[in-house]
């Protein structure tokens, strides 16, 4: 399927936009914000692995997938902007723009 043409306005929001997410994982926090996404992770899943062996009644199904779902949001919610600073790098590639080697977008 051929590529769809992107009118200037249309690519120039898009490099907006990525180039915003991609300066969140370059905040001094997002670290932090990382390490709390990943810590709850953790006690989500040492909550139901705990109900799972030791409850006294039987978890659902339905609640193991919506916990598996939540974690799953979470990781991808801290994975928005490297997904979208490789986006921006293709996209400026894409429209001929050559990054020196070895520079990315966030320097």
């Amino acid at each position: 399927m051929p590529r769809r043409r992107m009118s200037q306005e249309a690519r120039d929001h898009l490099v907006r936009r990525q180039a915003a997410l991609t300066g969140l994982s370059r905040h001094p926090s997002w670290p932090d914000f990382e390490e709390e996404i990943d810590l709850k992770g953790r006690r989500i899943e040492k909550h139901i692995l705990a109900r799972t062996l030791g409850g006294t009644e039987p978890i659902s199904e339905m609640e193991i997938y919506y916990w598996r779902g939540f974690i799953q949001g979470m990781r991808w919610l801290a994975a928005v902007p490297t997904g979208a600073e490789n986006r921006l790098e293709q996209f400026l590639r894409s429209q001929g723009v050559q990054l020196p080697e070895g520079v990315s977008v966030e320097q």
